[in-house]
This record gives C-alpha cells, sequence and structure tokens, in this order.
C-alpha cells in the first residue's frame, strides 16, 4: 500500500501509522468543509437581511420574501444603514429600461402605526393626508375630498371591480387633473373613489400609478419620501413608453371582461353588492368607448400594434 504524505510517496508504514495518517487527513477535510459551509450560510443570510422582494398577487395579497416572484412586476427593498428603498421592477423588456436622473426629490412624512402618510392635494384646490402604499397599483380618494374637489361620481362614472383581502369592491372610477405632492406637480391620472374606514383624517391612498415615473425611496430614518425621475430608455411614443400603452389597452379590456362576467350574475348575487345590470351595461360602453379613443391615440402616436 502507498499513502501520499506531505507531496511524497510513502511506503513500508505500519499499519498503525497509516491508520493515523489517514485520520488527520479526514480532521482536515472535515474542517475544511465546516469553514465552507460556515462562509456559505453567512453569505446566504447577509442576502436575505440586505434585499427582499414586494409584490402583489392576482387576487390583492401583499407578498415580502428574500426571492422574487416567477413573473409580474414587484419592488426590490434594500436595506442601507436603517433607511429601506423600495425600487420597483416594472417588468420592462432589457430595451425599454428606465435609468435615474440624479435630481432627488424630498418630501416629509408622518407615521401612523405601520403606515407613512403624506400630504397630497387633489387638482390644486384640497390637500388631505393620503396613505402611502407602494404595493398599490391604483390611487383612491375618499368621497369628502372627492366631493370637496368637485368631482362627480354619478352614472357619467364606470365601476371598476376591484379584488381585495376582504372582498370584492366596485368603485366608480373618476379623472383627478393633477396631484400634488410638496413642490411637485404630477400629471392627471383615473382614480377609484372609495372610502378607507380607517380613519377619520384619511383622505386616500396613493399608489404607483401617479408615481410611475419616479424611484422611489422611503426613508424610515428621516421619515421622508425620495423621488428620483426616471427617464425611459427606449422608443417613445406621443409622449409614452411601449409599457405605458400596453398598461391602458389591458387596463380597459380587463375591466370590460370583469364586468361582463358580471352580467351573468345571478340577480340575487348583484342585489348582495347593490348592483344593476343597467349600471354594469353603462359602465362597459363607457370602458369600450375609452379603449376606441386610446386605439385612436395610438395610430396617431404611430404605436406598435404589439402595444396595443
Amino acid at each position: 500500500m502507498a499513502i501520499c504524505k506531505g507531496g511524497f510517496l510513502v511506503t513500508n508504514l505500519s499499519f498503525k501509522t497509516k491508520l493515523v495518517i489517514v485520520e488527520n487527513a479526514m480532521k482536515r477535510f472535515v474542517v475544511i468543509m465546516a469553514v465552507c459551509l460556515a462562509l456559505s450560510w453567512m453569505a446566504a443570510l447577509t442576502g436575505m437581511s440586505s434585499t427582499m422582494y414586494r409584490w402583489r398577487d392576482k387576487e390583492g395579497f401583499l407578498h415580502l420574501s428574500d426571492t422574487p416572484p416567477l413573473s409580474g412586476p414587484y419592488e426590490t427593498i434594500k436595506e442601507e444603514d436603517g433607511n429601506r428603498g423600495a425600487t420597483p421592477n416594472t417588468g420592462m423588456s432589457p430595451s425599454e429600461k428606465t435609468h435615474e436622473i440624479s435630481d432627488a426629490i424630498t418630501i416629509p412624512l408622518r407615521c401612523m402605526g405601520n403606515h407613512f402618510l403624506v400630504k397630497l392635494q387633489i387638482n390644486g384646490q384640497v390637500e388631505g393626508l393620503f396613505i402611502l402604499d407602494t404595493g398599490a397599483s391604483l390611487t383612491l380618494i375618499s368621497p369628502e375630498i372627492a366631493r370637496m374637489a368637485g368631482i362627480s361620481a354619478g352614472d357619467s362614472a364606470p365601476i371598476l371591480p376591484i379584488k381585495t383581502a376582504s372582498g370584492i369592491i366596485f368603485p366608480p372610477l373618476v379623472y383627478v387633473g393633477s396631484f400634488t405632492l410638496g413642490d411637485l406637480t404630477l400629471e392627471g391620472k383615473e382614480v377609484v373613489i372609495h372610502d378607507l374606514h380607517q380613519a377619520r383624517n384619511i383622505s386616500g391612498l396613493i399608489g404607483m400609478d401617479i408615481l410611475s415615473d419616479y424611484q422611489v425611496t422611503l426613508d424610515s430614518r428621516n421619515v421622508t419620501l425620495i423621488l428620483r425621475p426616471l427617464q425611459h430608455i427606449g422608443p417613445v411614443y406621443g409622449g409614452h413608453p411601449r409599457k405605458w400603452w400596453k398598461e391602458r389597452f389591458a387596463f380597459y379590456r380587463r375591466a370590460i371582461r370583469s364586468l361582463e362576467g358580471l352580467l351573468r350574475a345571478p340577480v340575487r348575487a348583484l342585489n348582495s353588492y347593490h348592483l344593476k345590470k343597467q349600471r354594469i351595461r353603462k359602465s362597459i360602453a363607457i370602458y369600450q368607448d375609452r379603449l376606441t379613443e386610446l386605439g385612436l391615440q395610438a395610430e396617431d402616436a404611430l404605436v406598435p400594434l404589439d402595444c396595443r
């Protein structure tokens, strides 16, 4: 039997000596493996503590994990020096990814339990306290602040089926001309009118729809919202990137499909939601008109067919 010891081939050793050499080699191997495992665990734990991912599923439930979802948009949350930075991943293709512009806008926040609150002005007229929710895709305003801002939610406003953790709601969808956060004025968007029933002084909830042109960072140490404008890389049509057009077409089509499904529901089920088929049909017609108008705008802007 020949044993390699210290790089030399050793022969004619006693059985006891050979056994000692083998045992020492095994001990060194175990120690090396233990160190490697410890280092790998430390690296894994470091990665878990420094980066987390947050997203909402199709049912509207919020998820927080150390691994991103297999598909769909999500946020990357990094802990740096006590600050929590939430960087939305919008699901854009590499040609449409965005990069930051250095100009950062800082807006003071307030804390209420686990929520951040921020002052938001509607249509340059009425100001209220809103919950800031970077996991929400739609902005919500209360009936009271809508009334104060002169926003009507009558029959001309279509209803929008929305799945929440507590069930399905059918709030009206209305247009807000502008939003003001501190010194920053944001362009108008469609929002829903619904009462959160959380506190009397809460006027609604801010979603990522009105902040989609910014990288959003929540500085929990200084209790501030930091917005950094994003410049879209890739083709722009009518002032909007491809992703914007895809989302608008998909939004109206989803609303139409959901409402058409409601028309097949029993009258008793609709009555439980205080819904009438006449209101549903009218909402479908409104969304179809908006979809047609969007299609005409896309044609004028030469938007590719795969974005419609």
